[in-house]
């Protein structure tokens, strides 16, 4: 059977549910619940959207971004979260999917698409750093412990 990659927005609920899998591989401490709450907020309330590859009807890949203001960036592309299922991992869909997000920056005028990643995820650095992406700060976070 021919394998055939569709990128496109996800706005259905069942597509919305399929990222879970997939979210889970980057952020094994969430809780379904929790998240699908979260999500749902984020795309009401904060300009949150999904742009999914899909192979024939399942999502293997995709990218969770928001159109944002701040004063230190400008008028940005934040991608939140960046994720493909460990079996379609280096067949360039990060590539695709960042190629898209940067075309949307660029025909929106936006000033720069931009990312956190974890210390640790080297090989997500080497493929930011190829793809034109420049390490500019340290994203520093305090905990509030209740």
């Amino acid at each position: 059977m021919e394998t055939k990659f569709q990128l496109k927005f996800v706005k259905l609920d069942k597509d919305i549910e399929q990222c879970w899998e997939i979210t889970l591989l980057l952020r094994p401490n969430l809780n379904k619940k929790k998240w699908l709450a979260t999500v749902y907020g984020m795309i009401k309330n904060q300009n949150y959207k999904i742009a999914a590859i899909f192979d024939h009807d399942s999502i293997i890949a995709f990218a969770a971004f928001r159109e944002m203001t701040s004063l230190r960036a400008g008028n940005i592309i934040y991608i939140d979260d960046l994720c493909t299922l460990e079996s379609y991992r280096s067949s360039g869909l990060t590539t695709l999917l960042l190629d898209h997000i940067n075309s949307m920056a660029i025909a929106d005028h936006k000033d720069a698409v931009v990312l956190d990643t974890g210390f640790s995820n080297a090989t997500a650095h080497k493929l930011y750093l190829n793809h034109g992406f420049k390490l500019l700060a340290f994203h520093l976070a305090y905990r509030i412990k209740l």
